[in-house]
């Protein structure tokens, strides 16, 4: 057997394990099951009596794991480099994020039972709030932005068609989530009736997300926002944003896998959030439920908190969403 053909066969199952492990994570997601039937699961290894036996647990089922990987496909590194690659394509490759992620000692969730609530404010004023992990809503932060007029369904249908590579950036480069809708990609969002698009009697409802990184894009989307002023001026504010948008779904229970905290503007609408301590601080925190209304801006460590989202009432929600840190 040549190395070429070796090579050839490796890739060829490294491919078939990737689009086995997303197509049954889509499905996951289309059938409506919740995080909690995987956090059942899981709650078997996050509930050892100590924290040191349970990173040994996890520890020895990522050692079972990956000799299986490398047994079967003997290209070790590809695997893992598949899988990490898989990391941003979609939030709820639960088992494997799960099962490796660090364990938390409760500190950022004990006694916190709602939000923090706050006026619109300096940045003077929020510089001891800066990097809290409690959730925080700042009220009315982006009342004067003009993108609570300007960003709609055909606003981004338009910008994304007259720009040559945008679609092919969030392919490509960026995410698209569908969540619970059966949309493949944004060309088919952008694609839909009139009557589904504003959610008539009748019509299935949507709730999608994407992350835009096309240079194009965000000069276009910055004319109509700014990064909450309040945010520490050293900041690390990365060069993206998402939207989120759609009526009566929204994200399923899950923590984010991202490098920094996260700030949500509610540009139209109201939504609902659920959040959650980790598994291994249910006996200690408190799951609780909030709604950030029309020009809110909330504040969230989503890398620790568990955390979904749900529009009431059949209204349109569309937010924009970015990190800092």
């Amino acid at each position: 057997m040549t190395h070429a053909y070796r090579m050839a066969v490796t890739e060829n199952n490294v491919e078939f394990v990737r689009k086995t492990f997303l197509k049954l994570t889509e499905n996951y997601i289309q059938y409506g099951a919740t995080m909690n039937d995987l956090k059942s699961i899981t709650m078997t290894i996050n509930n050892a009596k100590s924290a040191k036996n349970r990173c040994f647990t996890k520890k020895i089922l990522v050692i079972l794991f990956v000799p299986l990987l490398c047994g079967l496909f003997n290209k070790y590194c590809n695997i893992i480099k598949t899988f990490q690659e898989t990391r941003c394509l979609l939030p709820n490759n639960y088992f494997v994020w799960e099962f490796t992620r660090s364990i938390s000692n409760c500190d950022y969730c004990r006694d916190i039972k709602a939000p923090l609530i706050l006026p619109n404010l300096t940045r003077e004023e929020f510089r001891s709030y800066s990097y809290a992990s409690r959730p925080i809503i700042i009220k009315d932060a982006a009342r004067d932005w003009p993108a609570r007029d300007t960003y709609t369904l055909e606003f981004f249908r338009n910008l994304y068609d007259r720009i040559e590579g945008a679609y092919e950036s969030v392919e490509e480069e960026c995410q698209f989530l569908r969540f619970k809708s059966d949309f493949a990609n944004l060309r088919e969002v952008f694609a839909m009736s009139e009557a589904r698009a504003l959610h008539r009697e009748g019509e299935d409802p949507w709730y999608v997300g994407w992350k835009n990184c096309h240079p194009q894009i965000l000069d276009a989307m910055k004319r109509f926002y700014s990064v909450p002023h309040f945010l520490p001026d050293d900041a690390e504010i990365p060069c993206s944003n998402y939207i989120f948008m759609g009526y009566e779904e929204g994200a399923v229970m899950h923590l984010d896998y991202i490098s920094r905290l996260m700030w949500q503007a509610q540009i139209i609408g109201s939504k609902t959030w659920n959040v959650a301590p980790t598994p291994e601080c249910d006996s200690e925190c408190t799951s609780f439920q909030f709604i950030v209304d029309v020009a809110d801006v909330v504040l969230l460590d989503t890398r620790i908190w568990y955390h979904s989202t749900h529009i009431e009432n059949g209204n349109l929600s569309l937010t924009i969403t970015s990190e800092y840190g």
